[in-house]
This record gives structure tokens, sequence and C-alpha cells, in this order.
């Protein structure tokens, strides 16, 4: 027992010095990386901005890869991100260069000491943390400011306050979405009918989800009522259909092909997570499942046309979690909706 518990804290150890030394590693290279790039090119400038996560939030924050690109025209801009989502950003006219974060302690460094001529960090403070070493990940403006994760949504939407923490200017631009042509022909070549409405059912955070029954009856009234294919996107699902017009693709498609796939799509339906962002990016009219989240009673994470509510319709429980959403309250806007859209085309 005791020599089990020593090999664990071996590990343990040998895990946390490794990492801490990797960390320190990927922030000398990204240092050095810069300050080469400023010495074959002393006048000009280097601009970077700090949002690693989550694909939502950086979804939502596109806008200001443009706005640094107008304060800056000749500058190389570069963008901060986890590798998990770096093709958000990689097919961006307005990026140079992209910066995978290595981990949180790599971008602490990254926000104490940096070559760059202006260093943006669109994180709040205390949310992120680097548990070997119990740091977390400080933005000092966002303090001054007092945009703390317990009252964020209070003074705005996630562009917007993403702005003011990293000290840029407030824009309430829609978003934007790089699909290479490569995707676009990928996603044209899978099997799918040629109208359909893509549903996300599941999110990072379980009080913004709906009920799973709710879900599949959903699911099974539109394929009887309307003529189209419902495809489900996501990491995985939880729910049990058997209905030749029901396709689930969760865990099958990486981040670009699920904006294609629901660029293509009549309508979206989902909760408040990341595809929703991506319906707005793409210009899909959703349905979006809404509820208090936390505190926020009433929130807009949204810029854009789904801010304006010109092409989306919010299904909102006022007070009360979104999974107390009934299903009659969705079903009826979401009838209403589809049917008013089919006869607007018709015509």
């Amino acid at each position: 027992m005791h020599q089990n518990r020593f090999i664990e804290i071996f590990k343990y150890q040998y895990l946390k010095y490794l990492d801490i030394f990797l960390s320190i590693y990927h922030w000398i290279f990204t240092y050095c990386q810069i300050k080469f790039n400023k010495l074959f090119n002393p006048h000009r400038k280097h601009v970077a901005i700090l949002l690693a996560e989550h694909f939502g939030d950086i979804v939502a924050c596109e806008p200001l890869s443009r706005e640094l690109r107008k304060m800056y025209p000749n500058a190389k801009v570069y963008w901060i991100v986890k590798k998990a989502y770096r093709e958000l950003l990689d097919f961006n006219p307005n990026i140079d260069v992209v910066i995978e974060e290595y981990s949180v302690l790599h971008s602490i460094l990254l926000t104490k000491k940096n070559p760059f001529d202006h260093f943006y960090n669109c994180h709040l403070s205390g949310l992120r943390r680097y548990n070997y070493l119990r740091k977390t990940l400080q933005n000092p403006l966002a303090i001054s400011l007092n945009i703390l994760v317990e009252n964020y949504f209070n003074h705005g939407n996630i562009l917007g306050v993403f702005a003011k923490v990293a000290g840029l200017p407030v824009t309430n631009e829609p978003p934007k979405i790089y699909i290479p042509d490569l995707i676009e022909k990928k996603i044209e070549k899978l099997n799918f009918p040629f109208k359909t409405i893509v549903i996300h059912c599941h999110s990072n955070y379980s009080p913004k989800d709906w009920q799973v029954y709710f879900w599949e009856k959903l699911v099974l009234d539109l394929l009887i009522s309307f003529d189209y294919g419902v495809i489900e996107i996501g990491l995985e699902s939880n729910l049990k259909v058997c209905h030749s017009g029901y396709y689930n693709f969760c865990g099958k498609l990486t981040l670009l092909e699920t904006a294609e796939i629901i660029r293509k799509a009549d309508f979206f339906i989902g909760i408040d997570s990341g595809p929703a962002h991506f319906a707005n990016a793409v210009n899909t009219f959703g349905f979006l499942l809404f509820g208090k989240l936390g505190d926020f009673k009433n929130y807009m994470p949204y810029s854009g046309e789904y801010e304006a509510k010109s092409n989306v319709k919010f299904i909102v429980k006022n007070g009360q979690p979104c999974s107390d959403l009934e299903y009659d309250e969705v079903w009826k806007v979401v009838f209403e909706n589809i049917n008013r859209k089919k006869l607007v085309n018709i015509s």
C-alpha cells in the first residue's frame, strides 16, 4: 500500500515539474521567436491577442481581429489559442500567426513579460487556473473596470466585454467564420438530405441544457411534421432516436466541418453554446433555448443578428434554468416559425 502511494506521488511530481519546465520552455521559445521576427523587421509592429478558449468565445470575438487590423494595418498580428481551437483562426485573413498555448502557465508568463509592441488579454481574472502551481491568469484591467466572473454579463455581450477587458475599442460587428473550400467540398460529399435542421443538445455546463427526453420528442416531431432531415452535432449524443431522417454526427466532425454543416442548414436549434455562435456567424436562422445562468437572469452573449433578434428566436424560461422549459413552450415556437418561413419561401 505504501509502495503504491510512493509511486503515485513520484508520478505526480514528475509530471508536475515536466509540465512546468515545458511551459517555461514554450514561453521562452515564444519570446525569442517574436524577438527574432522584430530583429529582421524592426519598423513593423507586433501585436498579440490572448484568447485561448472556449471556442464559442473565440468565434464571438472574431471581430476583434478585424479591429486590430484596422488599428494596425501594417502590423504582424498574433493570436494565442489552445491547440484544440486553432483551426478557427488558421484561415482568418486578419491573423498572421497563430501561437498555440501550451498551458495556462505559458499564458500567465506571457502576461507578465512579452516582447510584443501591444498585448491584449481578453480573459477575465481568476477564471483560468494552472493547477500544478495553484496560480490563475490575472487581468488587472478587468479588475480595475470591475468586470468579474460574477458580473461580466452585466457589462454587455461576450464581444463587448472581452474588448473592454483587453483595452480594445468596443465593437458590435457580427462575427465571421472563415471556412476553406476544402471543408466545403468535404461536407458536400456527405450523404445529407437537401434540406436540414441542425440540433445541438449538450453544453459544457449542464444548467444550460434541456431535458434529453424532450430533445428526442422534438427530433421525432420535426421529422414527422416537416420534410427536413435532422442532424445532431456536438461532442457526444445522449439521444436514443431510431429514424432514417436522423443523422448523428456527434464526435465525428472538426470545428470547421461543424460550422459548414450549420451554414448549409435551413435552421439551427440549440442551447447557449459554441455551435450557437457558429450559427450566428454563418447566418443560419436559430432557435435558442435559454434560461437563467447562475446569477444572470437575463443575459445576451451574442452580437450581430442574434443580438438584434432578426435571425433568431429565443425561447426563454424567465427566472429559471433552461432545463425547466416545457416541451410545448419550445415546440409551439419552432413549429410556427418553420411553417412561416416555408410559406415565405413558397411565395
